[in-house]
């Protein structure tokens, strides 16, 4: 399928994914520049301080465009800059990285400017990130942003993601993701292949689809994109799972209950599971190149927030997927900035339901 151009969702569709692609470059750069950092011997450790100019400055990014074309829709993002207007000497040094890193990665995609505008004072800036100020809610049209999705993957040099989902009504209805370090094709945690840099994107109604992410800075019609499917498989020895890789995020002994419930067999597991920071699992479980995707909570009071799944719920669900919370019930993005709801799994239709059984009996017991 595609979208043609006066379909409602189009200008939304380009715009986003000028601006994701755009922010995907900046903290792309950023990234590769902490990884050459440690490569090099040098000692970063607990300097957080790339990852906060990459949160601001893609966030300044995503705001600004989405503001200069659909300036009454409100956005939910992560960030906003009163740290940085404190006049301390540290908020200045990160205001100025903020800003130079943005005139940069605007100089280098030019053709972008013309629909996604260009920001050119730190002022101007400060305005854009707080514009994702929103409360979000179950009525009304808004944006749910998350600028670098995976922190610890983007200071590893590893998997992260920029993020953007439009919410209309509680209900996601667009997404776009840009995964600046994820290969076009992954088998296991050590065997992966093919273009680095994937850009993912959904639309109600129309499908999923994938395009290489650094290939171009312009639009690509979905015409000329590659649709993506999730696969159909129910046999355990073939069934493939995608789990984060932090262990604070997630119950993973949990999970690994979970597969053993599912029938996965210890000898293999291992070699079926896949762990990756971010969207980036929401990303390989709709090109089909993984079945399930398991986040169990890691207490009973943690709540995730709509940022961190919107974009990849309507990923999986364009493309023949389902996703629940712990119960198997769909999420619901109409709450304000938070799910209202315990743990996140997803999977192919013909498994989904298997999955949710397996949850709750490794929780009830």
């Amino acid at each position: 399928m595609s979208i043609p151009s006066d379909h409602k969702y189009y200008k939304e569709l380009e715009i986003a994914t000028l601006a994701v692609k755009r922010a995907s470059k900046l903290t792309k750069k950023l990234s590769d520049s902490i990884a050459t950092t440690r490569s090099s011997g040098s000692q970063i450790k607990e300097d957080k301080s790339p990852v906060t100019v990459g949160d601001y400055a893609a966030q300044a990014l995503i705001n600004h465009a989405i503001k200069i074309n659909f300036p009454n829709d409100e956005i939910v993002g992560e960030e906003d800059s009163e740290s940085l207007k404190d006049g301390s000497e540290e908020a200045d040094r990160l205001s100025k990285k903020i800003f130079e890193i943005i005139q940069e990665v605007q100089t280098l995609t030019p053709s972008s400017s013309e629909k996604i505008g260009d920001l050119t004072d730190i002022e101007s800036i400060y305005k854009n990130i707080d514009f994702g100020n929103s409360e979000g809610g179950s009525k009304g049209r808004y944006w749910a942003l998350d600028p670098i999705d995976g922190t610890k993957g983007f200071l590893r040099g590893d998997q992260f993601a920029v993020c953007l989902g439009l919410i209309e009504d509680g209900k996601v209805v667009l997404g776009v993701i840009g995964c600046p370090n994820l290969p076009a094709t992954i088998i296991t945690n050590e065997e992966t292949s093919g273009t680095v840099g994937g850009l993912y994107s959904a639309v109600k109604g129309v499908g999923s689809f994938y395009s290489p992410l650094f290939e171009s800075d312009d639009f690509t019609p979905l015409s000329q994109q590659k649709p993506i499917k999730m696969t159909k498989e129910t046999s355990p020895d073939k069934l493939k799972v995608v789990e984060g890789v932090e262990k604070g995020h997630s119950s993973h002994s949990t999970q690994s209950d979970i597969k053993a419930a599912l029938g996965f067999d210890e000898k293999t597991v291992k070699k079926q599971t896949i762990n990756l920071d971010s969207q980036v699992k929401y990303c390989v479980l709709a090109s089909g190149q993984a079945d399930i995707y398991l986040r169990l909570p890691i207490n009973d009071k943690y709540r995730e927030k709509i940022w961190d799944h919107a974009a990849g719920n309507i990923l999986i669900y364009e493309s023949g997927g389902k996703v629940g919370d712990i119960t198997g019930e769909e999420l619901n993005f109409g709450n304000g900035r938070y799910l209202n709801s315990q743990g996140v799994i997803a999977g192919n239709e013909a498994i989904f339901s298997k999955v949710i059984d397996s949850v709750k009996s490794v929780l009830s017991s």
